[in-house]
């Protein structure tokens, strides 16, 4: 096909998969870690500050880079004009927003240095391949990097280093793994500056600049957490220690299999890589199903060994070789990762998703009959939309069940009032603030306490609070749902 068709159906391709984004978006249901980036933004929004301490879904303070809660607390303050269901909907676009954002930026990046073949089948990937397409739906922050890191590439390879600084310095303000960007563009800038001097201004200003723009967030950590980076690395900071934090180091752990399987299970759709979540519910024919799945993952990645392995042209050369540069950076951040934490989730590697798609790509114009692979990659890609679909129709039932739940804690109960309670997404759904159950269980400063040890989808009730708050004379029970397991009680006034 000439040049000019590959163009159409690439913006075709972008532009029906931005609708199928957007969609998604607006319709899950909030789960997982996005209930707490929301109840931050909504935090911020309303309270015009930033949490640190405060009851939003989780024990440990409020310590993640800000950019995306930020971009998110706008999109709430200009919605809530309207309502504020509209104002709720409105940050679940953040993701969507700068996810697509990436696809056209890696349109132009691919375009400027290759063909437009190339960039059509760079669309492909990006745009099927499931971890991208879940992250740029769900309200995590990791499209929000992985754009600010992507466009701080494409300034740096058009020479405005300056501006590519900056946006670097934004993506260190949306998640600390955008760190180790830092190899590649320090590499393009040394590749593409012939005159010495201005070769180390411009390198200077790449470290500086970035660390200027983000340096007041690590300062606000350091100053009120003890660590720049909590919650890693506080074996060596002597951050404090409140809820989930990491301060040993375990080698072991990158010898582990488990790790890298489920970062493959996440990179090809399944949520956190958690593999006893694909037996969740009773499929027919799950088997043969897996099979099927397994083999379609194998040919979609075909084509990156073949990217891999091709020779590049003299034009692109210096491109290229900053990607693998990138790829040994995230590879030394995957270890440290895993001696530091113990386990690895493959949407870290997210700021690497586009550079990865430009590799398959060239790898698929290398295959014979590409039209025909092209195909049957169109056809695996539609199959992982339909799990798409699938998993939010599943999340929805299953939070469904626990609307009354929720209805009730919201109509009974004043926006002041202080929760007791588990699962990371009860903040988010009744709006409230909500003491996390791994707290000590205390009924001084609370008003009630939510108990639901069968949560199937989120976090069941320490057992020792459960206990506690089962004998304890200071509650009386006002709502219980035998259905859901859900028990609220009321502090009784003194």
């Amino acid at each position: 096909m000439r040049q000019d068709v590959y163009a159409k159906l690439s913006v075709t391709l972008i532009i029906v998969v931005a609708i199928i984004r957007f969609t998604f978006a607006l319709s899950y249901t909030i789960s997982g870690d996005a209930c707490w980036h929301l109840s931050t933004s909504r935090f911020i929004a309303t309270q015009n500050k930033i949490p640190l301490f405060e009851g939003l879904g989780r024990l440990e303070p409020f310590w993640a880079p800000p950019a995306f809660h930020f971009f998110a607390a706008f999109l709430y303050k200009i919605s809530n004009l309207i309502s504020s269901e509209i104002a709720d909907a409105s940050m679940k676009l953040v993701s969507p927003i700068f996810g697509t954002l990436t696809v056209v930026i890696v349109y132009l990046i691919t375009r400027k240095l290759f063909d437009a073949r190339t960039a059509f089948y760079s669309m492909l990937f990006l745009n099927f391949v499931p971890l991208f397409l879940d992250y740029s739906v769900l309200s995590y922050v990791d499209s929000t990097a992985a754009f600010f890191s992507i466009l701080s590439a494409y300034l740096m390879i058009n020479n405005r280093y300056f501006l590519s600084s900056a946006s670097f310095g934004v993506a260190l303000l949306s998640k600390y793994n955008a760190i180790f960007m830092l190899p590649m563009l320090l590499y393009l800038v040394y590749a593409q500056s012939s005159d010495k001097r201005k070769r180390f201004t411009k390198m200077l200003t790449v470290v500086f600049l970035p660390l200027l723009v983000s340096s007041i967030w690590f300062i606000r950590n350091l100053v009120l957490l003890g660590n720049p980076f909590w919650p890693f690395l506080n074996g060596i900071f002597h951050g404090i220690r409140v809820g989930t934090y990491f301060g040993t180091f375990n080698f072991s752990n990158i010898f582990s299999f488990s790790p890298y399987l489920s970062s493959y299970l996440e990179l090809f759709g399944v949520p956190n890589g958690n593999a006893s979540l694909i037996f969740f519910y009773d499929i027919p024919l799950i088997k043969y199903l897996l099979a099927i799945w397994i083999a379609g993952t194998l040919i979609f990645l075909y084509p990156l060994a073949r990217g891999f392995s091709r020779k590049s042209k003299d034009k692109n050369k210096l491109f290229l070789m900053s990607i693998y540069i990138l790829f040994l950076s995230f590879l030394l951040m995957l270890f440290i990762y895993l001696v530091n934490v113990g386990w690895f989730g493959a949407r870290l590697l997210l700021p690497t998703m586009p550079f990865i798609g430009i590799l398959w790509a060239r790898g698929m114009d290398s295959i014979k009959l590409n039209n025909v692979y092209t195909i049957i990659v169109l056809v695996i890609g539609l199959g992982f939309i339909v799990a798409e679909v699938s998993k939010i129709a599943i999340a929805a039932k299953e939070w469904d069940v626990y609307g009354k739940d929720f209805e009730w804690a919201i109509s009974n109960s004043e926006k002041k009032d202080v929760f007791y309670g588990n699962g990371q997404c009860l903040s988010y759904n009744i709006n409230r603030v909500v003491i996390d159950h791994t707290a000590p269980f205390e009924t001084e400063g609370i008003n009630y306490v939510w108990a639901n040890n069968k949560w199937r989808i989120d976090f069941p009730m320490n057992e020792e609070s459960f206990k506690k708050v089962n004998h304890s004379d200071k509650l009386i029970q006002v709502y219980n749902n035998s259905n859901t397991g859900t028990t609220i009680y009321k502090v009784r006034q003194e």
